[in-house]
């Protein structure tokens, strides 16, 4: 349908564009190679045994072999998730990034430990899996990402569940209130030029209706890592029975 591709959104005027994704030289190198960004994070991998993962894993191999391929740097299957709560990156310390209640000179270590701590506790207060469905494609600005959505009371649920870790880590994100759940395949090395961001587009919504329109999650996990191909859970979330 045409209107799947409303996302190819005028192009900014130059100079509006920094010269590369904001992936490159943080997350990766130039020719697309992982660079080391250490944080945690609280996710929801892509089970294996998911249809959405064996369908991906076609669109995955699809993107491997096109020609545009020079454009982005793919995601190790293994690496794929939803993210429920970002955590931070020790890279990146500055309010809004950093716990409230940890020094901004304190080590990721310090903020792994007290993060275990205090989620070891938490209550998820809904039981998993989670029902998603695909709401299309982000727009192609820094990576190739699946727009995620879920039904009211799961969304609910979700959100919920961010706004009580958000209070819990004293953590809160600059785009906490309108965070869109996603799922990243991709991420650019190099901005595309009009042709190419048109091509590439018409490439994913070709193969979008070959993914199935919903699929499960499991339950949460605080999970550190060393950088984007790969996050190793610590353990899972739970749901805690409340006194009464």
């Amino acid at each position: 349908m045409q209107q799947s591709h409303e996302h190819q959104e005028r192009q900014p005027s130059a100079g509006a564009y920094p010269a590369y994704p904001t992936g490159v030289h943080t997350k990766f190198n130039l020719d697309g190679s992982v660079r080391a960004f250490p944080g945690n994070t609280i996710i929801c991998h892509l089970s294996p045994a998911s249809r959405l993962y064996a369908a991906l894993s076609g669109l995955y191999s699809a993107l491997e072999q096109s020609d545009l391929a020079g454009l982005y740097t793919l995601l190790p299957p293994s690496s794929w998730h939803m993210t429920v709560f970002e955590g931070v990156c020790d890279q990146v310390r500055r309010p809004g990034f950093w716990p409230a209640d940890l020094g901004l000179d304190a080590t990721l270590a310090e903020c792994d430990a007290l993060f275990a701590e205090k989620l070891s506790a938490f209550n998820l207060g809904s039981e998993p899996p989670y029902r998603l469905r695909i709401a299309g494609w982000q727009p192609l600005k820094n990576g190739i990402a699946l727009k995620l959505a879920a039904e009211s009371t799961e969304e609910t649920h979700l959100r919920q569940a961010r706004d009580r870790l958000s209070d819990l880590l004293q953590l809160r994100h600059p785009r906490h209130e309108d965070y869109v759940f996603h799922l990243s395949i991709a991420y650019l090395i190099r901005h595309p030029d009009e042709e190419q961001r048109a091509a590439l587009s018409a490439l994913l919504y070709e193969l979008l209706p070959r993914l199935p329109a919903e699929f499960e999650l499991g339950a949460p996990e605080f999970c550190r890592f060393a950088d984007m191909f790969a996050f190793n859970r610590q353990f899972f979330l739970q749901s805690r029975a409340t006194g009464g």
